[in-house]
């Protein structure tokens, strides 16, 4: 069993999550991914991988008991896993308000929102408090969870699909809730040894259409869109002394999108 300070990482197979899982295990760190994938091909001594479907939230029971199997020095928990359809894919879900479907907006409310809140719960009883260090709770934002979408910057999208392309509000709202849910938690646990605090990436380049690229770097006072590599340095503060004192925080790291 590795001892190494334990970080459980959701949706680890991302473009977040992959990155955020190599950065943090180079640090130090034990990751723990958790995600629906059938493998992880980067798994290592100090990256181990748990297959879950974190839609299952009845069955945390069985997850918990595979994270004792694995950790009995939990100090974190990264919650990263979100769905987040992508406009340029001409998604079921990308499309007006009024045409607002049930099904995917259950799934992202469960995945998004339900999810994180009840794994935090379930993690509870297995977060290592001996070494008298606060143990780390992160929840993955987003500038869409701090402000609404700027519907002008999928226009272009609308253009090359030839119809009327919007950013849904199922991605912002739920990110909005996560983000409420962060500081409830950071009152309630900031006295029991835990720091709650989340991060609200901005929009990272990631092959979007070359429309999409521009339309969104213009309205970000750096001109450009980020790159997932800036995002790394963030979550390891998060997850290690440097935040001992920081708490129900939502650090956007956005290239100022949302300072105006």
């Amino acid at each position: 069993m590795n001892t190494n300070p334990a970080i459980i990482l959701t949706g680890g197979l991302g473009l977040i999550g992959k990155s955020t899982a190599h950065f943090l295990a180079s640090k130090g760190y034990h990751i723990i991914i958790v995600d629906i994938a059938p493998n992880c091909e980067f798994a290592s001594d100090s990256i181990s991988y748990i297959q879950f479907d974190l839609m299952l939230i009845e069955n945390y029971t069985a997850l918990m008991e595979k994270v004792t199997q694995l950790t009995a020095n939990l100090k974190g928990v990264i919650n990263n896993a979100a769905f987040n359809p992508k406009v340029e894919d001409n998604s079921i879900s990308v499309g007006k308000f009024e045409d607002l479907n049930l099904l995917e907006w259950r799934k992202e409310v469960n995945l998004n929102l339900t999810a994180p809140i009840f794994l935090i719960q379930a993690l509870l009883p297995l977060f290592n408090h001996t070494d008298a260090t606060p143990c780390k709770i992160v929840n993955v934002i987003s500038t869409y969870g701090l402000v609404p979408p700027n519907q002008d910057i999928y226009k272009g999208l609308g253009a090359i699909q030839g119809k009327e392309v919007f950013k849904p509000i199922n991605y912002p709202v739920t990110k909005a809730g996560l983000a409420m849910a962060t500081k409830y938690l950071a009152v309630y646990l900031g006295d029991r040894g835990f720091n709650v605090n989340g991060i609200a990436p901005g929009g990272i380049a990631n092959n979007q259409p070359q429309v999409f690229v521009d339309a969104y770097a213009a309205l970000t006072p750096m001109k450009r869109m980020a790159k997932v590599e800036e995002m790394m340095e963030t979550f390891h503060l998060l997850c290690s002394k440097g935040s001992d004192y920081i708490n129900g925080q939502i650090i956007a790291v956005d290239g100022g999108w949302t300072a105006w």
